[in-house]
């Protein structure tokens, strides 16, 4: 039976200038393969790595970091890198209220308590049109003191690598860039560029079973691809920054996955249309409590 295989690719460390499309060239690619890779591994080749002691601290940023425990360089570094914050998780105190379980998702709590310490709180911001946290800066894996930030522009980068993996083996290969990022339920990756797939699968309303049109069926195919190779990337030190997803039936296109993540920031009048509906469906006494319990935090 026919199936979609995932394979970890294992590459050399990778410098400053170096060419990930000739590094993937020497794999036995073939076409309509989709390679995905971790955008650290594109920001290294960038040389979008930087020392955390060439920031100096803005006042804002002293600010910040003295009301949740933060280095004020680390918070220079996310002010400077993001177009602007939207919101905070502060989450030395989610744990410290039971809101997040350590035992449930640590072998040692101990370093588990001391990462919370090292990272008490999140800023939520925005970078090249996307939302990121902490614009996406990226301590893990790199030398004490310096830190990687995704390219602004990943959809791009991912045409360039596709391209030139073209250039190197006539073979036409789609390419994911993928991100760490935080969910409801833990760490997952997400896919930050892409070139070659769709990144949503047209088919949303097509027929079901019994020829009803589908509300919905639209498979976010490059987020899906993202994900599947996490399982093989892990988070910590299994050293495989890039997989190769083989098998996998999909369309052909040049649309790129971040016009759908700016997408969800840009779309500002969704919110107010979603907040007006749900008022008017819990009645304004749902929300009386939640103001007054925000207006306590504040004043």
């Amino acid at each position: 039976m026919a199936g979609i295989e995932l394979a970890p690719l294992k590459m050399p460390q990778i410098e400053r200038g170096a060419d990930i499309a000739k590094l993937l060239s020497r794999e036995d690619l073939r076409d309509g393969d989709v390679v995905i890779l971790t955008s650290k591994m594109v920001s290294k080749a960038l040389g979008l790595v930087y020392r955390l002691d060439d920031y100096r601290p803005s006042p804002r940023a002293e600010r910040i970091a003295s009301r949740y425990g933060l280095d004020p360089r680390a918070v220079e570094a996310v002010l400077r890198h993001s177009e602007r914050i939207v919101g905070v998780i502060p989450v030395k105190r989610l744990f410290e209220e039971g809101v997040f379980d350590i035992e449930r998702h640590a072998p040692d709590p101990e370093a588990a308590r001391e990462a919370i310490e090292r990272v008490p709180a999140l800023m939520v911001t925005i970078r090249g049109g996307q939302l990121y946290t902490d614009a996406g800066l990226d301590f893990s894996n790199h030398p004490p003191g310096y830190f990687s930030l995704p390219p602004l522009d990943p959809d791009a980068e991912a045409k360039r690598i596709s391209h030139r993996i073209e250039e190197e083996t006539g073979r036409r290969v789609a390419i994911v860039i993928t991100d760490t990022e935080l969910s409801p339920f833990g760490s997952v990756e997400l896919a930050r560029g892409s070139y070659g797939v769709r990144p949503v699968r047209r088919s949303f309303g097509l027929p079901d079973l019994y020829g009803r049109p589908k509300f919905g069926g639209a498979e976010a195919t490059a987020q899906m691809l993202a994900m599947a190779a996490g399982l093989l990337m892990g988070q910590a030190a299994e050293g495989v920054p890039a997989v190769l997803v083989r098998g996998l039936s999909y369309e052909w296109s040049e649309e790129g996955v971040g016009r759908y993540m700016r997408g969800l920031v840009e779309e500002r009048h969704a919110l107010p249309v979603i907040l007006r509906e749900t008022l008017w469906l819990k009645g304004a006494s749902w929300a009386a409590p939640l103001l007054e319990a925000a207006l306590e935090k504040i004043l």
